[in-house]
């Protein structure tokens, strides 16, 4: 069998299988090893640093030389803050771009696990939880980090004698 690219780069969020490695030919079965070797099923998940060994069968004939195929399975972390929650005062309009994060190129979301990127200039709503991804290269964290926010609204002062 052929590909277009013996190194292939991969995301964990993206739960990668055999299946989606790329080779030109359809009847391809991955093994363990050069010759030889255990037959890898489709749905096994690959792993970071494996070689995987592609053979092409044609009718009943098995090509006698394997392509290598190495695999790199990148995983932005969870990024991280030093306050789970937050607090803010309604006066400053705080947005979600006053979320504190330790790390940059961090996308907040409206839920855990899919939902929607939040625009950084959205108004922050008391009460709510917003949930931050990182993404490093092209690999976006698998777990993101859950920020739950205070808005707070100062009242008014008052007094009990208006002439002073």
């Amino acid at each position: 069998p052929t590909t277009t690219d013996a190194t292939q780069d991969f995301c964990l969020a993206d739960a990668p299988t055999v299946a989606d490695l790329q080779v030109n030919e359809a009847g391809v079965t991955f093994y363990t090893t050069a010759t030889g070797g255990t037959i890898v099923p489709s749905t096994t998940a690959l792993v970071d640093g494996t070689i995987y060994y592609a053979s092409l069968t044609v009718g009943t004939c098995e090509s006698a030389t394997r392509l290598a195929i190495t695999v790199t399975v990148g995983n932005a972390a969870t990024p991280t803050t030093t306050d789970a929650t937050q607090d803010f005062c309604l006066a400053d309009a705080p947005t979600v771009a006053d979320l504190q994060v330790n790390e940059t190129g961090v996308t907040f979301y409206t839920a855990a696990t899919g939902g929607t990127a939040i625009a950084p200039t959205t108004a922050l709503v008391d009460g709510t939880t917003y949930y931050a991804s990182l993404t490093v290269g092209s690999c976006e964290s698998a777990t993101r980090l859950s920020i739950t926010v205070t808005v707070g609204n100062a009242a008014t002062p008052t007094t009990t004698d208006a002439t002073q």
